[in-house]
């Protein structure tokens, strides 16, 4: 299993089922979504995930879960380019933990400078982005630790 950083930036789509979706997901339900990849294509089922949010303050962790379906193509999620015909890759997923960064504290992006997470860039241009695995180690320990304290 690889870990993966998904990256949301409300400045580019905005979320307007996040408070939702998030309860949802608090009260234990599934829920399934679909998120895009990048240029990556690598992304499998079982993959593990955590989205990063970019672009506007708060910045940082707020979502994982795991990867159920293998990376796949359709029609790009920006609507101008999709009226365009153009694609972009995706994976399903399932998250496990899904906060919202308007109403709920989030593992803040300048936490993640922290030296046992030093060894990953970040401040990612676009999702599909492997975490390395002693990164990812460490990022689960932390997050754990994080949602165990901040979320009840």
């Amino acid at each position: 299993m690889k870990t993966y950083l998904l990256a949301w930036n409300p400045k580019l789509w905005r979320w307007h089922d996040l408070e939702e979706t998030s309860h949802k997901v608090k009260q234990g339900k599934k829920v399934l979504d679909r998120w895009g990849t990048g240029t990556s294509r690598k992304v499998l089922k079982g993959d593990r995930f955590f989205i990063i949010r970019l672009g506007e303050k708060p910045k940082g962790i707020f979502a994982s879960g795991f990867v159920t379906k293998d990376s796949f193509q359709g029609l790009h999620w920006d609507k101008k380019k999709s009226a365009l015909g153009e694609t972009a890759n995706y994976v399903e997923i399932q998250y496990d933990v899904l906060l919202d960064p308007e109403s709920q504290p989030i593992l803040e992006r300048q936490l993640l400078n922290m030296p046992a997470l030093s060894n990953m860039h970040w401040d990612v241009r676009m999702s599909g982005v492997q975490i390395p695995k002693d990164v990812a180690s460490e990022l689960e320990i932390i997050w754990a630790e994080f949602v165990k304290q901040n979320i009840s």
